[in-house]
């Protein structure tokens, strides 16, 4: 609920006082003015739960005073009649603060417990993130140091295949850091609300491959099949976010699956009959906006013939820091938030399956404009 600065409680709450005594004026002789107290107590009551205890406070000592002078004999007087109507009007008054107190200590009570919550959440959160940092960022310096020192000391003596072995690991070590850094990069990115696709036009065959090729020495153990239809059109699409996609459901299926594991890449380029517009600005003049009519959808599709996920874990998998239940392969769990941040940041949507004969499959859907190979080669 929006914060209302203290003053204006208190004008509220008395106007509601006002308004509900008006309201009860022309009816009190036929429900009787102790049933006027019930009412307005009521009131009181419900200001209690909605507002800070000064602005309850006045709300009780107005609602008594006006309940006296209008609505308690002799009318249009603070004189109480009979000692009766002195206690009523005495115990209303301790009832209503009564009121005012112990729901405003509840408040503060929820307050602290939401605090505490929050702070549990984020206590854990630190301690996942800092565990599997430590082992994650120690792992690949404790080799690039090691290769290095061994490179180092025994340079004379050791072969030319040795050496590349060596250098091979300081190599995969050093990529595998910065994966982990370009993880967390992403993650703040996608926490703070700062992507912002930069879209440009597109070769989908070309990214692919261009993505494999990156990561040839986490796939060596893996065989990996593109299928792709003839004359697929160019896409407009963020490249980095989309390659950053691929990459992350690639080596989730290169870490996660037993050596042998097939990898099969298939793209293509559906009607979308929704279709929908797209604002963006013109290159050259960028002041000036066009709506490009968006009516295909870029479908993308990694599957892989491995285990697959646990029944039950479809929607899991796409947390921060989620790692299915004994699984072996290390990581920091951020790969498939990050997968499904960049999705939606370009307006699609993901989703995950098993595959029937066995192993996981990623579907990704994201809507584009399109400009035929052909057009585009003119």
């Amino acid at each position: 609920m929006k914060k209302v600065h203290p003053l204006r409680q208190t004008l509220l709450a008395g106007t509601s006082v006002l308004i509900v005594a008006a309201v009860c004026y022309p009816i009190s002789d036929y429900i009787g003015y102790r049933s006027v107290a019930l009412i307005l107590l009521l009131a009181v009551s419900v200001l209690a739960m909605r507002m800070a205890l000064q602005a309850v406070i006045v709300a009780a000592v107005l609602s008594a005073l006006v309940w006296d002078f209008f609505f308690i004999p002799p009318h249009f007087t603070l004189t109480i009649g009979s000692g009766e109507d002195l206690l009523l009007i005495i115990m209303y008054f301790i009832v209503a603060i009564l009121n005012g107190v112990i729901n405003a200590r509840v408040r503060q009570l929820e307050q602290v417990e939401r605090r505490r919550a929050e702070s549990d959440r984020s206590l854990k959160l630190y301690n996942t993130l800092f565990n599997s940092l430590s082992h994650e960022l120690r792992t690949p310096v404790a080799a690039i140091l090691g290769a290095a020192d061994t490179l180092q000391e025994n340079e004379t003596v050791l072969s030319p295949e040795q050496k590349s072995a060596l250098m091979t690991e300081i190599s995969g070590g050093a990529l595998r850091l910065s994966e982990q850094v370009e993880n967390l990069l992403s993650m703040s990115r996608l926490e703070a609300g700062m992507i912002s696709p930069k879209k440009e036009w597109c070769d989908v065959a070309d990214l692919l491959y261009s993505t494999l090729e990156k990561l040839t020495p986490e796939s060596h153990d893996h065989p990996v099949e593109i299928v792709l239809p003839e004359n697929l059109p160019l896409v407009r699409l963020d490249y980095g976010l989309t390659e950053q996609i691929v990459r992350n459901l690639l080596l989730n299926a290169f870490r996660h699956t037993p050596a042998g594991t097939r990898v099969r890449i298939s793209a293509s380029v559906e009607h979308d009959t929704a279709g929908h517009f797209e604002i963006r600005e013109q290159p050259g003049a960028p002041l000036e906006l066009v709506r490009d009519k968006i009516t295909h959808r870029l479908q993308l599709d990694i599957s892989d013939n491995g285990a697959g996920f646990p029944p039950g874990e479809s929607e899991r998998v796409f947390g921060k820091f989620y790692r299915p239940a004994n699984t072996e392969a290390d990581g920091t769990g951020l790969g498939l938030y990050i997968v499904k941040g960049f999705v939606e940041a370009q307006g699609g949507e993901i989703s995950l399956c098993n595959r029937e004969g066995g192993g996981a499959r990623f579907q990704i859907e994201i809507p584009t404009p399109v400009l035929p190979q052909n057009l585009h080669e003119k």
